[in-house]
C-alpha cells in the first residue's frame, strides 16, 4: 500500500515537471515572438518621422506651392493632468489666443493617446526662445520644428492649386475607408481642394517608423530600428506663371475668369477666377473673422468660376452652332440669308433684333459669324431645333465635364427637352420645349450655361481641326532629385465634323479679328487671330427696349471674348468673361490681345529674366522608390454650384456681339 502511493506520489511528480517543461518550451519555442516583442515594448517606444510634402511648380520650374520651416509646441494627451493649468502658464511666455485653445481641442478630440497634439502653431523666434529657456516649467511640452505649406503667390492659384489643411473627422473617414488612415497623425496636412486634393497620395509620401530603447524613465538610450520616410513627389504643371500674373493684372479687380490652354495638348496655360482669396489663410483652420469676411464677400471669392461659374455665352457660342449646322447639313457653304435687322417667328409680330438694330444685307455663315448677325443665328436655331443642338454641341464639350484633373466641375447647361420638362414640370406651358427657346438659343441666351473653361476647351477643338484633347493641370511627377518619374497621359480624340466645314467657321472669325465686330482688338497683331466677341444678357429686355428694367452695375451685360492664335499653328487658346463688363469686344477682348501679345511675341530671353525673382525647384541629389500612377483622386461628387449673376432669359432685343 505505501509503496504504491508512494509510486504514485512519483509518477505524479514527474506528469507535473513535465507540464511545466511543455510550457516553457511552447514559451521559448512556439510563442517566442510575441513574447520578444513585449519584452521590446517594455524598454522602447515608436515615433513616427514625417515625409516632406511634394512642391508644386510651373513648367519653368517656379516654384507655386512650397514648405517652410515652423516651430510649435505641443503635448501628449496622457500627460494632461490640468490643462487649463497649462495654458495660464503657457500664456506667461507665449501668445496664446482663444483661437488656437479652441484649434487645440478640435484636434484633442481626433488625437490617440501617442499623438503629440499641437496648442500653438508659427511660434516667433522670441516665444520659442522663452519656452526653451524656461522648459523646466513645461516638462510635459514639446517644442519643435516641422516643416508647413506655404503659397508664395498668395491668392493666384487659390482656384487651381487649391490648399492644405488639418486632417479632420471626415477626412479621417475617409481614409479609414480608403485604408490609408495609418499614414497620417492628428497634427499631419492633408491636401482640402484644388490640385492638392486631387493629388494628395502622390505628394503625400509616407510617414516612416524609429524605434528606440527607453530606460526605466522613459529616456532615450538607444535606436533599435528605423525605417526612414518617403519624401512625396513634385508636380510640375503645364501653368505658365508669367502669363498667369498678367492675366491676372489685366483682369484687375473685376470678377470674371480666364482659362487659356495649348489646343495641341490640352495643358493648361492660364487658370484665373476672380476674386480669389489667399490659401495660406487655410493652413491651421480659418479664423472666425477671416471666414466671415470671405462669406460676406458679395464677389463670392470661394466661388472657383473658371470651372464653377456658368454663365450665357452669348455670341460666342455661334462659332460652335455654324459647326454643327455644316456637319448635319441644315446649313452648308453655298446658303445665303437676307438680314432685315431682325428675326420673326412664322404667325407672331415678335421681332428678335440685331445688336444695335443693324442691317447686314444678304450673307452666308462665314459674314454670319465674322459680323455677328443675330437675325442669321434666330433662324438657325429655329431650323436646328433643340434635339439636333442637343446631339451634336456636346461635340465640343459644351453641356459635359471637360475631364480636367480637377475636383468639383461643372458640366454646366446644354438644354434639351427633357432638361425642360424636368425642371418645369409644376407648369403645363413652360415645360414643353418651344419655338422661341430654340431661337434665344441660337444666339447663346435662353437656357445655356457653360463655364469658362468649357468654352476655352470648344474654342482649341476648333482650332486643332477638330482634335479634342482633354484639359490638364499636370505635366510631369518629378522626384527629388529631379528626375521625371511619370508623365500625364494626354488623351484625345476627334470629332467627327470635317476639316472644311471647319474651315469655314475659323474662316469667320478671323473675319471678326479683320473686319468684324474684334477688328480694333485684332489690329496691328503680328500673328493671325481667329476669335469671337460675345454679350451675354443677365436680365432680359423688354419690346422695342434698349433700357432693362433693372438699375445697377450687377444687371449689366457679361462680356466675352473666345480666340486662338496664330490661326495656321494654333499655340494658345483662351476664354475670358468679364462679370457685367458690357460689351464683349470692349472689356474682354483687350485682356485677349495682351495675352496673346504677352504669350507670342516675347522673347524668351524676357521671360526668363521677368521670373529670376521667384524661387526654382532644386533637385537634390538622392533615390526615390518608384512613383505610383498618375490617376484622378479626388472625389467628384460634389453639388455643383451655378454662378449667381448669370441667370436671365433672352426676349426680343437681345445684344450679343
Amino acid at each position: 500500500m505505501t509503496k504504491s502511493r508512494i509510486i504514485a506520489a512519483y509518477l505524479f511528480v514527474i506528469a507535473g515537471v513535465s507540464v511545466l517543461y511543455a510550457r516553457y518550451a511552447y514559451l521559448q519555442i512556439s510563442d517566442h515572438k510575441e513574447l520578444l516583442i513585449k519584452a521590446v515594448e517594455n524598454y522602447s517606444s515608436i515615433v513616427a518621422t514625417q515625409p516632406v510634402r511634394g512642391g508644386i511648380i510651373d513648367r519653368e520650374s517656379i516654384v507655386l506651392a512650397d514648405n517652410r520651416v515652423s516651430y510649435a509646441v505641443a503635448i501628449l494627451p496622457k500627460d494632461v493632468k490640468s490643462i487649463d493649468s497649462t495654458f495660464s502658464l503657457l500664456e506667461s511666455q507665449i501668445n496664446l489666443t482663444a483661437f488656437d485653445k479652441k484649434k487645440y481641442a478640435k484636434q484633442l478630440k481626433q488625437a490617440k493617446n501617442f499623438d503629440w497634439v499641437i496648442i500653438k502653431d508659427d511660434l516667433s523666434n522670441t516665444e520659442v526662445a522663452n519656452l526653451t529657456s524656461h522648459n523646466y516649467l513645461f516638462p510635459e511640452l514639446n517644442v519643435f520644428a516641422h516643416t508647413k505649406r506655404y503659397y508664395p503667390f498668395s491668392d493666384l492659384y487659390a482656384h487651381s492649386i487649391g490648399y492644405v489643411g488639418r486632417v479632420s473627422q471626415s477626412d479621417r473617414k475617409k481614409l479609414g475607408l480608403d485604408g490609408i488612415l495609418k499614414n497620417y497623425l492628428a497634427n499631419d496636412y492633408i491636401g482640402k481642394s484644388g490640385l492638392e486634393q486631387q493629388y494628395e497620395s502622390m505628394m503625400r509620401g509616407s510617414i516612416g517608423k524609429k524605434i528606440i530603447r527607453t530606460d526605466a524613465f522613459g529616456n532615450e538610450v538607444g535606436l533599435i530600428s528605423n525605417t526612414p520616410a518617403v519624401d512625396g513627389y513634385t508636380l510640375q504643371l503645364t501653368i505658365d506663371n508669367r502669363l498667369q500674373q498678367k492675366a491676372s493684372q489685366l483682369l484687375g479687380d473685376r470678377k470674371g475668369a480666364i482659362v487659356a490652354l495649348d489646343p495641341q495638348t490640352g495643358g493648361v496655360l492660364v487658370f484665373v477666377s476672380k476674386p480669389s482669396y489667399d490659401a495660406n489663410l487655410f493652413l491651421d483652420g480659418i479664423s472666425p473673422d477671416d471666414w466671415d469676411e470671405l462669406q460676406q464677400d458679395k464677389g463670392n471669392p470661394l466661388l472657383n468660376r473658371t470651372i464653377q461659374g456658368t454663365y450665357p455665352p452669348g455670341s460666342t457660342f455661334k462659332p460652335f452652332l455654324a459647326a454643327a449646322s455644316l456637319y448635319l447639313g441644315v446649313r452648308n457653304a453655298n446658303y445665303r440669308f437676307h438680314d432685315v435687322g431682325f428675326f420673326t417667328l412664322p404667325g407672331s409680330s415678335h421681332r428678335f433684333r440685331n445688336s444695335g438694330n443693324e442691317v447686314l444685307g444678304t450673307i452666308g455663315i462665314v459674314d454670319a459669324v465674322a459680323h455677328s448677325s443675330d437675325a442669321f443665328f434666330y433662324k438657325l436655331g429655329l431650323d436646328m431645333g433643340v434635339d439636333r443642338m442637343d446631339k451634336t454641341l456636346p461635340f465640343f464639350g459644351l453641356g459635359q465635364k471637360t475631364g480636367i484633373d480637377l475636383p468639383q466641375e461643372n458640366s454646366g447647361l446644354l438644354p434639351s427637352r427633357a432638361w425642360k420638362a424636368k425642371r418645369f414640370a409644376k407648369d403645363p406651358y413652360q415645360r414643353n420645349w418651344l419655338p422661341a427657346d430654340s431661337v434665344t438659343m441660337g444666339v447663346g441666351q435662353g437656357f445655356n450655361h457653360y463655364t469658362p473653361l468649357q468654352m476655352a476647351y470648344a474654342t482649341s477643338i476648333l482650332a486643332d481641326d477638330g482634335v479634342a484633347h482633354r484639359p490638364h493641370l499636370l505635366n510631369r511627377v518629378l522626384n527629388k532629385n529631379g528626375t521625371v518619374v511619370s508623365v500625364y497621359p494626354e488623351s484625345s480624340v476627334k470629332i467627327p465634323i470635317n476639316k472644311a466645314d471647319l474651315d469655314l467657321v475659323k474662316l469667320g472669325m478671323q473675319r471678326v479679328m479683320q473686319i468684324g465686330t474684334g477688328s480694333k482688338v485684332g489690329a496691328g497683331a503680328k500673328y493671325t487671330m481667329a476669335g469671337k466677341t460675345g454679350t451675354a444678357q443677365v436680365v432680359a429686355l423688354q419690346q422695342n427696349s434698349r433700357k432693362s428694367k433693372f438699375s445697377g452695375s450687377q444687371y449689366k451685360d457679361h462680356s466675352w471674348f473666345i480666340a486662338f492664335a496664330p490661326v495656321e499653328n494654333p499655340k494658345i487658346a483662351i476664354a475670358v468673361v468679364v462679370e457685367n463688363g458690357g460689351w464683349g469686344a470692349s472689356a474682354a477682348g483687350p485682356i485677349v490681345r495682351q495675352i496673346f501679345d504677352s504669350y507670342l511675341l516675347a522673347s524668351e530671353s524676357s521671360a526668363v529674366e521677368s521670373q529670376v525673382r521667384y524661387k526654382r525647384f532644386r533637385p537634390v541629389d538622392s533615390s526615390s522608390p518608384s512613383v505610383p500612377a498618375v490617376a484622378d483622386e479626388a472625389d467628384d461628387s460634389s453639388t455643383e454650384t451655378e454662378n449667381s449673376d448669370s441667370g436671365g432669359d433672352a426676349d426680343d432685343s437681345t445684344t450679343n456681339q
